[in-house]
């Protein structure tokens, strides 16, 4: 009696206009994107990898430094001090430098290089490399791999999303199922709790064995039990979703009965249609975008590492003035070029990291072979049952057609007196079993969509 005055206490409102919208899909993925704990946890591992990138481009950060001095004792008395900026050039690989110094008194004759007229000296230059780090260095590398990890990690939301998502959509379908299950077995109650004055007034009127009063007692029993079993259902079913479907505070909400839906129809695929997703897929697989930017990160490391094979070549240009009065050697411009030239003979270091970085490409490009072929295999999988699911469907409907009709009929026959109530339960639990099956094709019908989406990364 409980289930079939809830079950009707749902109808009373529904009339009134008293029971919420129903719960759609839609609804349940949007809470889950926006509001899911894994999620945005995965979030704010992007947050890490966007702080690295900031770190990284610290290494091109202009640079200040001053330092001053006295000799008050001794032979030689001097006063020194000097300022200076550099600037390294992201594309060039070398350096834009310029400053200020100041030097007098009477300088050792090692030290020389820091006496200045009297109102100082100006200078400026630029280092650039001319063949190692002309197009790559270690600086330029870091941040390169900083901004790949970046892309990396947006894959790795984007692939914690499908997988979230499908999840929810899986747990949604399993909740509607479990309604509209316990929806059949509240149905099915109220039947034998509705016939219990029937067959007495039958069994008054002779035309039944009294026996047909403990059989209706019987199956009563029976699809009580089978009510609260589909009631615990429901009520696991709906707590799993919460873990989904939560608030803008990011708490679970656990919904009503009144929210159920009923399942809408499924929609089946094309052959062309799914040739067409799986290319889709191939380039919208947040897996594959993820070992592509891997192969990248890869390839920027083989580059530095062929890099260093070079040798170290630098030019400098470096222009000065002294401005004031003082010694004539000081007096006038000077502009200093020059050529260094720096290089290990047997470069072993280098050759060892390539072989090193070609093997692990290699490695890469095997496992994104095969995860292009696991994608496929999964999306063939995924229509697949899809199709299967609709047939099953339809058979499913056709059978239950069938059975409700027997029932039906048997019905009819008890009534006459033709039949026993053994036999009538024994087809209205036929017909219910067949819904049972209606009910269970539809949801995979939809989990089957679901994991068709997701495997084609449309969800």
């Amino acid at each position: 009696m409980a289930a079939t005055r809830a079950l009707a206490t749902l109808l009373i409102l529904s009339s009134a206009g008293l029971v919420a919208a129903p719960l759609l899909l839609e609804e349940v993925l949007e809470s889950a994107e926006r509001h899911h704990p894994i999620l945005l946890a995965q979030i704010t591992a992007r947050s890490a990898a966007e702080g690295k990138v900031l770190g990284s481009q610290g290494a091109f950060d202009a640079k200040l430094k001053a330092s001053s001095g006295t000799n008050r004792f001794g032979y030689y008395k001097t006063r020194t001090g000097s300022g200076g900026v550099s600037q390294p050039l992201r594309s060039l690989g070398g350096e834009l430098f310029g400053g200020y110094k100041r030097g007098l008194g009477n300088f050792e004759p090692w030290k020389e290089g820091q006496l200045t007229l009297s109102r100082g000296e100006w200078s400026g230059g630029i280092e650039i490399p001319l063949l190692r780090d002309r197009r790559t260095d270690e600086r330029r590398t870091d941040l390169l791999l900083a901004r790949l990890a970046v892309e990396v990690a947006n894959a790795s939301i984007l692939e914690q999303r499908l997988v979230l998502l499908q999840a929810a959509a899986s747990t949604y379908w399993t909740w509607v199922s479990a309604g509209r299950k316990l929806e059949i077995a509240a149905n099915l109650l109220g039947l034998a709790e509705d016939r219990v004055d029937q067959v007495e007034g039958l069994v008054d009127a002779g035309q039944v064995a009294e026996i047909e009063i403990v059989e209706n007692e019987r199956a009563v029993l029976l699809r009580r039990a089978a009510a609260v079993s589909a009631e615990r259902d429901l009520q696991a079913a709906r707590l799993d979703l919460s873990l989904f479907l939560r608030d803008t505070s990011g708490n679970i909400v656990q919904a009503g009965r009144a929210r159920l839906p009923e399942f809408p129809e499924p929609d089946g695929l094309l052959a062309a249609a799914v040739e067409r997703d799986l290319r889709t897929a191939l380039q919208r697989r947040p897996e594959i975008a993820g070992l592509l930017v891997e192969i990248q990160q890869n390839a920027a490391v083989r580059q530095l590492a062929r890099n260093q094979l070079r040798p170290e070549v630098r030019f400098t240009a470096q222009f000065g003035r002294d401005a004031g009065s003082g010694t004539i050697s000081k007096r006038g411009n000077e502009l200093l070029v020059g050529i260094t030239l720096e290089s290990p003979v047997q470069r072993r270091k280098a050759r060892g990291e390539i072989a090193v970085q070609n093997a692990k490409q290699e490695q890469l490009l095997y496992r994104l072979q095969y995860l292009q072929d696991t994608v496929e295999v999964a999306v063939r999988d995924a229509a697949s049952a899809l199709d299967l699911a609709i047939q099953r469907l339809e058979l499913a409907r056709a059978e239950y057609d069938l059975a409700r009709r027997l029932a039906s009929a048997e019905l009819e026959r008890f009534e006459l007196g033709d039949s026993t109530l053994f036999i009538v339960n024994q087809r209205e639990m036929a017909a219910a079993a067949a819904q049972f099956a209606v009910v269970n094709a539809l949801t995979d019908c939809h989990k089957a969509s679901a994991a068709y989406r997701a495997a084609t990364a449309v969800l």
